[in-house]
């Protein structure tokens, strides 16, 4: 039988590589946060670390899910009235498109298009009130993470939508 002083520490990460690296965009939304994600490998595969509070406190993460999406589906438009979306895209190829409805924004009726998935891993926090939609451009279906930041409530559900296509929303997924 093994005993626990038979194993062996592993080796620390080079710190040269860090857990997340805040982006900005053009013409970012306000409140719109993206982190780059950095995934670590070595033979058995690889490690990427969605959300940590190593570098600086975090809001609680009271709920979290995974969303799949079959290929070239569209999940247009959503938006929260007390929450934020904390959404974590580390496979296939997405395009997220964000749009501010919020009246007394700084960056009110600007619109926020990014590719994200496989070859840009990212976490993309949404404010409330920011109208968001994410089309799966690939070919096979794909996955990304929720870590919003209140819990989902059956009774109470904290989701506004506004059927895809409507012209209110200035972007159409291609």
């Amino acid at each position: 039988m093994a005993e626990l002083s038979d194993f062996v520490d592993d080796k620390p990460w080079l710190e040269e590589t860090p857990l997340l690296q805040e982006l900005t965009i053009d013409h970012q939304i306000e409140g719109v946060r993206l982190n780059r994600l950095f995934t670590h490998e070595d033979g058995r595969g690889d490690l990427t670390v969605l959300f940590s509070n190593l570098n600086e406190a975090i809001e609680l993460v009271p709920h979290v899910y995974v969303v799949t999406a079959v290929a070239g589906s569209i999940r247009a438009w959503v938006y929260h009235k007390r929450q934020s979306d904390r959404l974590a895209f580390t496979n296939g190829s997405f395009r997220v498109a964000l749009y501010d409805l919020r009246p007394t924004s700084r960056t009110y009726g600007k619109l926020n298009v990014m590719d994200v998935g496989e070859r840009n891993k990212v976490l993309l926090t949404i404010p409330p009130e920011v109208v968001h939609g994410v089309h799966n451009r690939g070919t096979v279906a794909a996955t990304f993470i929720n870590m919003p930041t209140r819990v989902y409530d059956a009774s109470n559900p904290d989701k506004s939508r506004l059927p895809y296509g409507n012209q209110g929303i200035p972007y159409v997924f291609d």
